[in-house]
């Protein structure tokens, strides 16, 4: 079971009853991430890369004997905390009993695959896109475009029959009529079981389209209405 709470625009946390894992904290308005730190809860944080919507380096205050950090080998935080790991695309790690692979980006960094009890088939998996998406924009040139592309399709295909849990993912309303092509194609390829949760939105809340509902009905989606909402999984 997972119950996942949205900070705020990529930020999550998720807490499988065991450790808390926090995705890209950009900020926390509810001071939600402090509560569970002055609880004693282990933390650990993932850090996608080095946008300033995704990484705060005031997470380097959380640091303590129950906080792990899980970066982008971009992410200035190797040396400064006490436990850090950095990855990059196509790296695996296993930490306790937590089996960790970031696949990649077509932005800066990386995006990560977490499997929550490596010796239970059972377990519940995450998936966090960081900035992987189409970023396909629509005043743009068809060469920037077409590029575009060519990295979605790229780092797409190293998702094909992946099967995740709970998966969080951008649906950026800048992208305009585009903003649902990463989503999309995202889906094409991967089961999500439990939850296909929007993020990085960038503007108003999203409501699929009629042809997103026509691909996907069958795919639960949770979409928090506000920052500090939280859903169990």
């Amino acid at each position: 079971m997972l119950n996942v709470t949205f900070l705020a625009h990529s930020g999550f946390l998720v807490d499988d009853g065991k450790r808390c894992y926090v995705f890209d904290y950009y900020k926390d308005p509810n001071n939600i991430v402090w509560q569970l730190a002055k609880r004693g809860r282990e933390l650990w944080f993932f850090v996608s890369h080095v946008h300033a919507d995704h990484f705060n380096p005031s997470i380097t205050e959380f640091d303590g004997p129950q906080t792990r950090y899980i970066c982008h080998q971009d992410v200035p935080l190797e040396g400064k905390v006490k436990k850090c790991i950095t990855m990059r695309p196509g790296h695996d790690a296993t930490l306790d009993d937590v089996g960790i692979h970031m696949y990649g980006s077509t932005d800066e960094g990386g995006s990560f695959y977490v499997k929550t009890n490596t010796a239970n088939i059972d377990s519940d998996s995450i998936f966090h896109a960081g900035d992987l998406n189409w970023w396909h924009w629509l005043g743009d040139t068809p060469e920037n475009n077409a590029d575009a592309k060519r990295m979605a399709w790229r780092e797409f295909k190293e998702l094909d029959g992946l099967s995740v849990d709970v998966a969080m993912f951008p649906v950026d309303n800048r992208l305009e009529d585009a903003m649902e092509w990463g989503a999309i194609e995202f889906l094409r390829r991967v089961e999500v079981k439990k939850a296909f949760i929007p993020m990085h939105l960038n503007g108003p809340l999203w409501t699929p389209s009629v042809y997103f509902k026509a691909l996907f009905g069958d795919v639960p989606v949770w979409e928090p209405q506000k920052e500090g909402d939280e859903c169990t999984f």
